[in-house]
């Protein structure tokens, strides 16, 4: 089971995802909250993001 097998999701008693669907979801501000989150974490951790990187 994974999140595709989730048909409806109710956050604090609002409709979130219907019939499989987000509802109201702005998906390019969420990425860049996501984004700008794991910056953060990884700045204040001391992690070099390029995981390739030579060390």
């Amino acid at each position: 089971m994974d999140r595709t097998n989730v048909e409806t999701v109710i956050v604090a008693g609002k409709i979130r995802k219907w019939r499989g669907r987000l509802l109201n979801a702005n998906l390019d501000q969420i990425r860049r909250d996501l984004e700008a989150s794991r910056d953060y974490l990884f700045k204040a951790a001391g992690v070099r993001q390029d995981l390739f990187a030579n060390s």
